[in-house]
């Protein structure tokens, strides 16, 4: 049956139904709902405020298409054919980004890559240096297979949805992203400030 429970002058749950059926709301004391069970799960409220450093969400994307780099300019990188879209919970908290990347590199005396970071709008992250993989060879260097970490700490461009793409540049001849199905992976999580 419905009814409420009042502490204090304060209504702090709610129910709403019959008997074993029905909504129970857990609300605060400017009453807002910030629970809510329903008898098939809880869900929490967008009231609720986290503490600083909690993860809001988590989105993942992952590829094993082969895509070949052919841009050789830091700032206008080739598409490795990975991207990933979130719309932040707010403007004011942090993206962490973490992205694998799997690389193959032709023969060539110094074949070099490295990655970028690209909102759609701008370069949002990138290596401080020139290359994240530099292979200082002498020439016989080849079917070189490279795993690719990078990670960036960013604030998101805006509040809607935004799409993340990560582009590569070369050095070299050629650079394959996913070559042979070899699987690269971006995760993207909002952090509470």
């Amino acid at each position: 049956m419905p009814g409420t429970l009042n502490v204090g002058g304060h209504d702090i749950i709610t129910h709403s139904g019959t008997a074993g059926a029905g909504t129970i709301n857990l609300v605060d004391q400017a009453g807002n709902t910030i629970l809510t069970d329903s008898g098939s799960g809880m869900s929490i409220s967008s009231n609720v405020a986290f503490p600083a450093g909690h993860v809001i969400q988590v989105v993942y994307a992952e590829s094993t298409t082969a895509t070949s780099i052919t841009s050789t300019t830091q700032g206008s990188g080739t598409s490795t054919g990975l991207s990933a879209t979130i719309t932040p919970v707010s403007s004011s908290n942090k993206f962490f980004i973490s992205y694998v990347g799997s690389f193959y590199l032709v023969r060539h005396p110094n074949p070099a890559v490295s990655v970028e970071i690209y909102d759609g709008t701008s370069v949002v992250a990138t290596e401080n240096g020139q290359y994240g993989i530099y292979i200082n060879g002498d020439g016989d260097e080849y079917d070189n297979h490279w795993k690719y970490p990078f990670q960036a700490y960013i604030t998101p461009s805006g509040s809607g949805a935004i799409t993340y793409t990560v582009r590569a540049w070369k050095q070299g001849n050629g650079v394959t992203a996913q070559m042979s199905s070899r699987i690269s992976t971006l995760t993207i999580m909002e952090i509470q400030q």
